[in-house]
């Protein structure tokens, strides 16, 4: 006897998903997450990113992407949380064509929310699809009301000014008015995927602000968040330094005394 995937998942998951994907490309609803707390340290220390892209840089870990890459949709967004995943492939065939036989709309986007606990990321792998939106406004009120903590979508959204309003911050590859609807197919939720060449993991801590997203490897996380402390705590000598010194020998002499001390 065959068992229904969806048998086997929590009833407080299930109780969340709309039927958008098929059970059994749902991969697993046991994503890995850290103590909340280290998130709320990371979102306390300011420029998060690069201080985590310093940390992932001296571990020789992780990934670092660029808003050449994947740009947030408006300033000031910031993110930081464990990642659940969604794959999309394109669809063959003429989208007319597709709307007069009443295809089924192949989106994953409200399941993909339903899977993620409050405070996850939801990371959105479109494949090739360039050239169609699988995000906008109603998609993002979606994922604010499952308590999803951002959004990175590699590949196109819509609505921007109006997901800006929403305060659900979002990076992506481009905006576009077209929606993927007839487009895309949903194929796997919470699977390894591929955000502008680099993998991300079910549970790996994707971080982000204006200056662009790292993806941390879930096992080191903890110890990426101990190196931003540090790092910030050397930041903080230094700055105070700048602030206090009459000139620029002063400076340096500060500088000095202060690791001749250390």
């Amino acid at each position: 006897m065959t068992t229904d995937p969806s048998d086997e998942m929590p009833a407080e998951v299930t109780e969340r998903l709309v039927g958008q994907v098929d059970p059994r490309a749902i991969l697993t609803t046991a994503v890995p997450r850290h103590d909340a707390g280290l998130v709320e340290t990371l979102l306390g220390i300011p420029d998060m990113a690069s201080a985590v892209a310093d940390a992932l840089d001296e571990l020789g870990v992780g990934n670092v992407l660029g808003t050449s890459e994947l740009a947030p949709l408006g300033a000031g967004m910031r993110v930081c949380g464990p990642a659940v995943t969604l794959r999309y492939v394109a669809v063959p065939g003429e989208p007319a064509v597709h709307r007069a036989t009443g295809a089924k709309v192949l989106v994953g986007d409200r399941d993909l929310y339903g899977v993620a606990s409050a405070g996850d990321v939801a990371v959105v792998d479109c494949g090739e699809v360039r050239t169609a939106a699988v995000m906008g406004e109603l998609s993002a009120r979606w994922a604010l009301k499952a308590g999803v903590a951002g959004c990175i979508v590699d590949g196109a959204v819509r609505d921007s000014a109006s997901i800006i309003g929403t305060g659900l911050p979002v990076w992506s590859r481009s905006c576009i008015p077209l929606a993927a609807r007839h487009r895309v197919q949903a194929v796997a939720l919470n699977d390894v995927v591929n955000v502008a060449g680099v993998s991300v993991r079910p549970g790996d801590y994707v971080v982000g602000d204006s200056d662009g997203l790292c993806i941390v490897p879930f096992d080191r996380f903890p110890q990426v968040v101990e190196m931003c402390l540090r790092g910030q705590e050397a930041e903080r000598h230094l700055l105070t330094a700048l602030d206090h010194s009459l000139d620029l020998p002063d400076l340096v002499r500060r500088i000095r005394s202060t690791t001749i001390a250390d």
